[in-house]
Protein backbone atom coordinates (compact mmCIF):
# COMPACT_ATOMS: atom_id res chain seq x y z
CA UNK A 1 0.00 0.00 0.00
CA UNK A 2 1.21 3.49 -0.84
CA UNK A 3 -0.17 6.87 0.22
CA UNK A 4 -0.07 8.91 -2.96
CA UNK A 5 -1.37 12.49 -2.80
CA UNK A 6 -3.65 11.72 0.16
CA UNK A 7 -5.10 8.64 -1.56
CA UNK A 8 -4.27 5.04 -0.72
CA UNK A 9 -3.01 2.94 -3.63
CA UNK A 10 -2.97 -0.85 -3.43
CA UNK A 11 -0.54 -2.71 -5.69
CA UNK A 12 -0.81 -6.47 -6.07
CA UNK A 13 0.41 -9.26 -8.35
CA UNK A 14 -1.47 -12.29 -9.62
CA UNK A 15 0.72 -15.20 -10.72
CA UNK A 16 -0.32 -17.39 -13.64
CA UNK A 17 -1.43 -20.70 -12.07
CA UNK A 18 -1.17 -19.23 -8.55
CA UNK A 19 -3.67 -18.96 -5.71
CA UNK A 20 -5.62 -16.05 -7.24
CA UNK A 21 -5.70 -17.31 -10.84
CA UNK A 22 -9.25 -18.67 -11.07
CA UNK A 23 -8.45 -21.38 -13.63
CA UNK A 24 -5.48 -22.65 -11.54
CA UNK A 25 -3.43 -23.40 -14.66
CA UNK A 26 -0.02 -21.96 -15.62
CA UNK A 27 -1.08 -21.61 -19.25
CA UNK A 28 -0.18 -18.00 -20.08
CA UNK A 29 -3.68 -16.74 -19.23
CA UNK A 30 -4.68 -15.23 -15.87
CA UNK A 31 -8.38 -15.53 -15.12
CA UNK A 32 -9.27 -13.17 -12.28
CA UNK A 33 -12.98 -12.41 -11.82
CA UNK A 34 -13.68 -9.25 -9.88
CA UNK A 35 -12.35 -5.71 -9.81
CA UNK A 36 -10.75 -3.18 -7.54
CA UNK A 37 -13.22 -0.59 -6.31
CA UNK A 38 -13.78 2.28 -3.90
CA UNK A 39 -16.63 2.18 -1.43
CA UNK A 40 -17.58 4.43 1.50
CA UNK A 41 -17.29 2.92 4.96
CA UNK A 42 -20.32 1.03 6.20
CA UNK A 43 -21.70 1.29 9.72
CA UNK A 44 -19.03 -1.24 10.74
CA UNK A 45 -16.31 1.33 9.97
CA UNK A 46 -17.95 4.17 11.88
CA UNK A 47 -17.10 5.23 15.44
CA UNK A 48 -19.98 5.56 17.93
CA UNK A 49 -21.10 9.00 19.12
CA UNK A 50 -22.10 7.63 22.54
CA UNK A 51 -20.57 8.33 25.91
CA UNK A 52 -17.10 6.98 26.70
CA UNK A 53 -17.36 3.48 28.12
CA UNK A 54 -21.02 3.26 27.08
CA UNK A 55 -22.58 0.60 24.91
CA UNK A 56 -23.23 1.00 21.20
CA UNK A 57 -25.40 -1.34 19.14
Amino acid sequence: MVDEGGRLRLDFTITDGGAFDADGKADGVITAPGAAAQMPLSIVGQAPDGTPGGFWF
